[in-house]
């Protein structure tokens, strides 16, 4: 029998999941929650096979609650559950040592597969998001620094008020810039800050 645990944000999930995964399958839904600070507490109250987390939470995000699982309880197979397919979104989850990723809209097929294959201790991605991981996967990632000046730029500050807002000069914030464009494969801070955000490194 697989035990699974699931935290997610909405009531209507957390219902359907448990509905879906059955003892019929050889599944049983031990434990639900719809506040992400639960999760530890959850785990190693219930010790869950497969624990189902919902990426994108109010307050405080799956991958921070992905962190503090595994780093409390290492050996937890983690699932992320996603209505999206940003690719930073998908990255981050796989390097911080998510197991897969589930859609909230699969079939109840891909849904117990995906429960499956984590069980399992095997990588389980949906096609599409495979292909979004492997093309992320190739990309080289912007520095803490360029971050922090892509997310200046998007709120709509002059080269001179980031500069002074991140303790640089104009011409260093340059050299960041010139490099964020690069990496992202474009030509403008308007480009590239759609760019980012587009592909979820930063937030609009």
């Amino acid at each position: 029998m697989i035990r699974i645990a699931v935290i997610d944000d909405h009531l209507v999930v957390l219902a359907g999941i448990k509905a879906l995964l059955t003892r019929k399958y050889g599944m049983e839904v031990v434990a639900t929650s719809d506040n992400p600070a639960e999760a530890v507490e959850i785990v190693r109250q219930h010790r869950p096979d497969v624990l189902l987390l919902d990426i994108r939470m109010p307050g405080i995000s799956g991958l921070e609650v992905l962190d503090t699982v595994l780093a409390a309880e290492p050996d937890t197979q983690v699932a992320m559950l996603t209505t999206s397919e940003l690719e930073e979104d998908v990255y981050r989850a796989m390097t911080h040592g998510a197991r897969g990723f589930i859609r909230k809209d699969a079939r109840g097929a891909e849904l117990i597969n995906g429960v499956r294959a984590v069980a399992a201790g095997e990588k389980y991605l949906p096609e599409s998001l495979k292909a979004v991981f492997e093309m992320r996967a190739e990309q080289k990632a912007l520095s803490p620094r360029e971050l922090d000046v892509l997310r200046l730029a998007s709120k709509g500050y002059r080269n001179n008020e980031i500069a002074q807002l991140a303790g640089i000069s104009v011409n260093t914030l340059k050299y960041h810039l010139k490099n964020a464009f690069d990496k992202l494969g474009v030509t403008s801070r308007t480009e590239a800050v759609t760019e980012a955000i587009h592909r979820g490194i930063i937030e609009s």
